[in-house]
């Protein structure tokens, strides 16, 4: 049983106690086949072509709700458990239940569909069967849906997911765009910047919805310069679970916004030192020129991808290299901690940061590498570390997990798998 000491730790506002648990040191290496129940995409039906897989989501019956973006045009694609099509919905339009900007959707637990759609300001909410439900607007969007995307409170970009046992959607800001206007000339200009480091919680009333704050703000980065992930993960009874990425330190807060538990494991530090700064240059050149080799934009690369590559060169870090790299809660509550790699460097989407900043929606899944994974309870256990696992994008009820895989014909298919009694 690992030990539990109570001390008092600051992360943002009034100092409280919080109880800190110390997790083992060494792994615990857990030996867990994962079969494969279904996959969908890649042939078959036309349903199952599949363009870009933008959100994964199950209900509490084990559908899995797929989300694929076509051009502008989104459609969602609901299967059983057994991978049978139940049922296909969404087309772009002006009239209920179609969208205007909608590129994701969120399967609730009772079998209902969430899709923001940023052209009406508003969440389109279908019943278990697919039907047009109803409509809810944005948080402080007027009934005339007539602000402009400038005005809107959510405008900026948000990554979301859903909370399965309240109902709810949890999200934070991932970008803000700042509009500045000249006081001479009235020019105006937009800055794009980090959106600030804290999980809120989306209530969807019957026509308006509202955002509370679940999570105090964090850190943005590692205080060296790097820019950590900020991740996070909904658990039972209101509560977080959230990491900075770059210490190992699973903060779990809620249903209010203190962290009222952190999750400790004292693993060796990884400093940048001068051979492993070069070695992270070079892999982020080869990522980059791999991106733009497969049709990664550099449009918005002044100087375009040859002065991309040469300023990489010029970066410098210091303090250590970030410890996790992927962050995800599972329909029992717990909690799995994709670690970086020992001999490696946090996983980049280089093909997404090459195409811009200003991207629409969430950051969509894309298929992750193995590593090492630990599988922790809420509560401070550590029941194990899968050594070369890979992490879902999304969990679904009696063990079921989906994985996206693009296949060798530069398609996307979408794996599921069931996870074996007590890694679930």
């Amino acid at each position: 049983m690992p030990a539990r000491i109570a001390i008092a730790l600051v992360i943002a506002g009034p100092a409280h106690a919080q109880e800190v648990v110390e997790l083992p040191v060494e792994d615990r290496l857990l030996n867990a086949d994962i079969p494969e129940v279904y996959r969908v995409g890649g042939g078959g039906s036309d349903w199952e072509l599949l363009t870009t897989v933008t959100s994964l989501s199950f209900d509490a019956r084990g559908n899995l709700h797929i989300a694929d973006l076509s051009g502008d045009e989104l459609e969602v694609i609901v299967v059983d458990p057994r991978g049978t099509l139940v049922r296909r919905f969404g087309r772009k339009g002006e009239g209920p239940g179609e969208f205007r900007d909608a590129t994701e959707a969120f399967a609730l637990a009772d079998g209902r569909t969430v899709v923001p759609d940023n052209g009406h300001f508003a969440y389109h909410v279908f019943a278990p069967g697919g039907s047009f439900e109803r409509m809810v607007r944005y948080p402080g969007v007027g009934p005339s849906h007539n602000r402009t995307p400038a005005e809107s409170p959510g405008r900026n970009p948000r990554l979301r997911m859903a909370d399965r046992w309240s109902g709810d959607l949890i999200l934070r800001v991932t970008r803000v765009w700042e509009v500045q206007i000249d006081s001479v000339t009235r020019i105006g200009s937009i800055r794009v910047v980090d959106g600030p480091r804290q999980v809120l919680r989306l209530h969807l009333g019957e026509e308006d919805s509202r955002e509370d704050t679940v999570s105090a703000v964090m850190s943005s980065d590692g205080g060296a310069g790097f820019q950590a992930e900020f991740l996070f993960g909904p658990l039972p009874d209101g509560a977080v679970a959230i990491s900075n990425s770059q210490d190992y330190a699973i903060r779990i807060a809620g249903p209010s916004p203190e962290v009222t538990r952190v999750l400790v494991r004292r693993l060796a530090p990884r400093p940048w030192t001068d051979r492993r700064l070069e070695e992270y240059t070079r892999h982020l050149q080869r990522g980059f020129r791999e991106a733009a080799a497969s049709g990664g934009g550099v449009a918005g690369i002044v100087g375009g991808i040859d002065n991309l590559i040469s300023s990489i060169g010029e970066a410098r870090f210091s303090g250590d290299i970030p410890l996790i790299e992927t962050l995800e809660t599972t329909w029992e509550g717990n909690i799995w901690v994709g670690r970086v790699p020992a001999d490696g460097f946090p996983d980049l989407d280089f093909e997404t940061m090459l195409s811009g900043t200003f991207a629409p929606s969430q950051d969509r899944p894309r298929p992750r590498r193995p590593g090492p994974i630990d599988i922790l309870t809420p509560g401070g256990a550590y029941i194990g570390t899968l050594p070369g696992a890979t992490m879902p994008v999304a969990f679904g009820p009696d063990g079921l997990a989906a994985y996206l895989e693009i296949n060798e014909l530069d398609v996307p298919e979408v794996v599921v798998r069931r996870l074996p009694e007590g890694v679930k």
